[in-house]
């Protein structure tokens, strides 16, 4: 009989043991999920905050152009277009580079053959010159591309052989 005691006693003693490793394994869990939870939110809130200011650097360099748009304009005198135009021609350059500095390309297809995945064709227009059937007659908007995207395709005119019967 002190035998059967002795081994309930033990068998009590090892389910206490396994109940105690239950709630603490139970407890680690719960605490790596809060953990887990807390730090995707932390990673949500530092993704949204990059977000809302990633642009800030390209402002930064935009800025200046836009106000030397404004000062060729205050300057702008009736009488010398010569120089507000070599004004508004250096803002122009000014506004290339820093696309360029981006990243940004500029998709400008003059005489090149239409491509639909850098061109929108906006219009047709017929020729009977075989050789530029499928090229492009007009650019009536350049297009864009960022780091090799396109972002704006090119709105072009296209040239269609005419069919003759």
């Amino acid at each position: 009989m002190d035998n059967q005691k002795d081994t309930k006693t033990e068998d009590s003693e090892e389910q206490e043991k396994i109940n105690e490793t239950i709630k603490d394994l139970e407890y680690k869990w719960k605490r790596a999920l809060a953990d887990y939870q807390n730090l995707q939110k932390e990673t949500a809130k530092e993704k949204a905050e990059f977000v809302k200011f990633a642009n800030s650097a390209l402002l930064m360099e935009i800025l200046p152009v836009y106000e030397n748009l404004k000062t060729s304009l205050e300057h702008a005198d009736e009488n010398n277009h010569d120089a507000w135009l070599k004004g508004i021609k250096h803002v122009i350059k000014q506004f290339e580079n820093i696309l360029k500095d981006n990243g940004v390309q500029i998709i400008n297809p003059v005489d090149s053959e239409f491509n639909p995945a850098e061109h929108e064709a906006v219009e047709k227009t017929e020729t009977e010159d075989e050789k530029l059937n499928n090229k492009i007659a007009k650019v009536v908007k350049i297009g864009y591309k960022l780091q090799e995207r396109v972002v704006q395709p090119a709105k072009v005119v296209v040239y269609i052989e005419k069919i003759t019967n």
